[in-house]
């Protein structure tokens, strides 16, 4: 089986941003969405944790407490962590963590079936980032708990940040 990416959107941090929207990205083209990020830096030193929530059919971002997550925290320097939850405003964790310039992060991650009206939607993602400089990694899984069309998503970061790339592809299998 073959696939390809097709990229869909690619949009470059340039000014210091708390959101940063990806509207009509989700269509009945593709089931599956492979979304990427790099080189995200928050403004401030305080850890920031970068988050995705889901703009429904119309374009509304969905903050309502619909997400379930559990994720596994790969640390460098002492033994691995869990976080876990349900009934969530958004999948956390989703962009990883920053906290101090030039401490930047990369994801890559997958949407399934966000433009779906008859599926929950769900997430798989994995990145690596620093914080206080000791590097660490995070996989999670995810899922936004009402069967609805989500046309894209919103990444949410805690503190804001000032620069970095996120891009998002349509994933095709012949």
């Amino acid at each position: 089986m073959a696939t390809d990416l097709e990229l869909i959107s690619r949009q470059e941090i340039t000014t210091s941003v708390t959101s940063l929207d990806f509207d009509n990205v989700f269509s009945d083209k593709y089931d599956v969405y492979k979304i990427t990020s790099s080189n995200i830096n928050t403004a401030s030193t305080s850890a920031s944790d970068n988050a995705i929530r889901l703009l429904d059919s119309t374009g509304t971002v969905i903050s309502a407490s619909e997400y379930d997550y559990a994720q596994l925290i790969l640390r460098a320097e002492t033994t691995f962590g869990e976080g876990r939850n349900t009934n969530q405003t958004s999948i956390p964790n989703f962009f990883a963590i920053t906290d101090k310039e030039p401490e930047g992060m990369g994801t890559a991650g997958y949407v399934y079936n966000p433009f779906d009206s008859g599926s929950y939607t769900f997430f798989l993602h994995q990145n690596s980032f620093a914080v206080d400089s000791v590097t660490r990694g995070l996989k999670g899984i995810g899922v936004h708990k009402v069967a609805e069309s989500c046309r894209g998503f919103r990444a949410v970061f805690e503190f804001a940040v000032d620069n970095g790339f996120i891009s998002v592809y349509g994933l095709a299998s012949d």
